[in-house]
């Protein structure tokens, strides 16, 4: 079984300690492990809002309810009241600094903007991937070529979860 304390501790270790080839490229949404016992997601973005580190829980699984022609929809099981400010204080017990919060309950996405930048690493192989492919240039990130798909095959990725 996963739990949160495993997801953290591998998201953070993959952000921060990490090193990456100088020839990856990643694209900022980074990395997402998931929670299946309680229907999250983490995400683990390297260079998110404003290009700082940001760690982000979602709804896996949305289950909506339906108000009527003339209305939106709303999420039946969005995050729980406080569990982004729960996550955020976890990220401080760690030691991470938070710089900010945004979105939350009664939403089915949160974000934790910290303070600390990623690995240099892991910042210059966003950098390689938001520069684009150099091959095709004018495909920019949209490329499919050999070339642009090894530089994301290099990316150093957790295998899986700790045990």
């Amino acid at each position: 079984m996963t739990d949160l304390a495993r997801i953290l501790d591998t998201g953070l270790g993959w952000l921060f300690d990490t090193v990456q080839p100088d020839d990856a490229h990643t694209d900022h949404h980074g990395i997402v492990l998931g929670l299946p016992e309680a229907n999250r997601r983490y995400g683990f973005c390297p260079s998110g809002y404003r290009s700082r580190t940001v760690v982000v829980v979602d709804v896996a699984k949305v289950e909506w309810i339906d108000n009527g022609p003339n209305d939106l929809k709303t999420p039946a099981n969005p995050l729980e009241p406080g569990e982004l400010d729960a996550l955020a204080d976890e990220l401080r017990r760690r030691g991470y600094a938070v710089d900010t919060t945004w979105n939350g309950h009664p939403g089915v996405t949160g974000s934790v903007g910290l303070a600390r930048t990623a690995h240099p690493t892991l910042v210059a192989a966003v950098d390689r991937y938001r520069r684009g492919c150099t091959v095709h240039p004018q495909r920019s990130v949209f490329c499919d070529c050999e070339h642009w798909a090894a530089g994301f095959r290099r990316t150093v990725r957790p295998d899986r979860l700790p045990a």
